[in-house]
């Protein structure tokens, strides 16, 4: 009998690896597709943030700011002694209209409790912070710049956590699990990220397909925060010398991953011409498209222990945001699996009998 069984080496599976491992416990991450082709976390922006209205996720992107920062330190191998996750500490801007400033009033009530950092302006006092941006009709703004949020390298970032892992003894290896019942091992967790249903059919994880577009302009505002505007739910942030922009539609049951090319002039490009100005002179150069695994229940992580098994333990639902968690989502598995209950960060909230129950627990602030 095995240890622990991980389903799911993605950026979930592998940070749960990495810290089980490091409490001594021998883990085997099983990964039906080790080049992680449709993975979620290498075809997100790699973002990592607190401005949420949840104080559970606040936390956790204030643990994920103090975990990229010390990677060097914290998964340092024989083979990798100076890891890098090529982080960009831009910050984020998030702006919102007249109709959910007195929901992002009550989200910046959370944010000082937990010391957040985060600041806040008027919609009339965008112009004097970020000179590029058309503050026609956002009411209100948050927004950060002490470097706590910012951006990384997805495959960096989850390369250095599997090296690290597996210097710590953790086993990965190719297979594909099709029922809970073929695993014999004293712990199991499903970290299967999109696939969820599949081996627990009673949770409600499925693919949620978004597209992203790269686009050029003929101003480059390195320093750009990632924005997201919440009037339109179009959010962008600078890459190399252009500028990713996602679409805010997304779709279920997708058949493939084929950029939904019709939401950039649809949707997408007006967004952000309204908002930055130079933006009306950008050109289309690529897209692609990636799935989050999204909890339709309410849009928040289904984490613990499964109450209709005695051994299987759970975290998936991250609806765009496994990348940033990951580092507090093994530790928080790794507390309750090994002394029984959260030890840090409590994130009982996000129990999987909360969904069972349908009792949901939105997030709202989903990019």
């Amino acid at each position: 009998m095995d240890d622990v069984v991980i389903i799911g080496g993605g950026i979930i599976g592998t940070a749960t690896a990495y810290f089980l491992s490091k409490e001594g416990r021998k883990v085997k991450v099983i990964e039906r597709d080790p080049t992680y082709k449709i993975a979620s976390f290498p075809l997100s922006l790699g973002g990592f943030r607190r401005q949420f209205f949840q104080k559970e996720n606040i936390l956790l992107g204030k643990f994920a700011k103090e975990f990229i920062f010390n990677l060097p330190k914290n998964l340092k191998t024989k083979k990798n002694p100076n890891p890098t996750a090529s982080m960009v500490p831009n910050g984020y801007l998030l702006m919102f209209g007249p109709d959910r400033a007195e929901e992002q009033y009550k989200a910046l009530e959370n944010h000082k409790e937990c010391d957040a950092g985060t600041k806040n302006i008027k919609g009339s006092e965008l112009p004097e912070f970020f000179p590029y941006i058309n503050n026609d009709g956002i009411e209100t703004a948050t927004y950060t710049d002490n470097e706590t949020e910012g951006w990384i390298d997805p495959f960096l970032f989850h390369g250095a956590l599997k090296s690290k892992a597996e210097e710590l003894g953790a086993k990965f290896i190719k297979g594909d699990i099709k029922n809970i019942s073929e695993i014999n091992a004293k712990t199991i967790v499903s970290a299967a990220g999109c696939w969820t249903k599949e081996l627990l059919g009673d949770i409600p994880v499925v693919p949620q397909k978004h597209t992203v577009f790269r686009v050029k302009c003929p101003k480059y505002i390195k320093e750009m925060p990632l924005t997201g505007d919440l009037t339109t739910g179009v959010y962008w942030r600078p890459e190399g010398g252009e500028y990713l922009a996602g679409s805010p539609i997304s779709t279920f049951d997708a058949k493939d991953l084929e950029p939904d090319w019709s939401h950039f002039d649809e949707l997408v490009w007006p967004a952000l011409a309204k908002r930055v100005p130079i933006f009306e002179e950008l050109k289309l150069t690529g897209a692609w498209a990636g799935y989050y695994d999204c909890n339709k229940l309410d849009n928040n992580a289904v984490v613990g222990k499964h109450p209709k098994y005695e051994n299987v333990y759970m975290a998936s639902g991250f609806t765009g945001r496994g990348l940033m968690q990951a580092p507090g989502i093994g530790r928080a598995l790794t507390e309750l699996i090994t002394t029984g209950k959260y030890q840090t960060i409590d994130i009982s909230v996000f129990g999987v009998d909360r969904v069972l129950n349908s009792k949901a627990r939105p997030e709202p602030y989903v990019l």
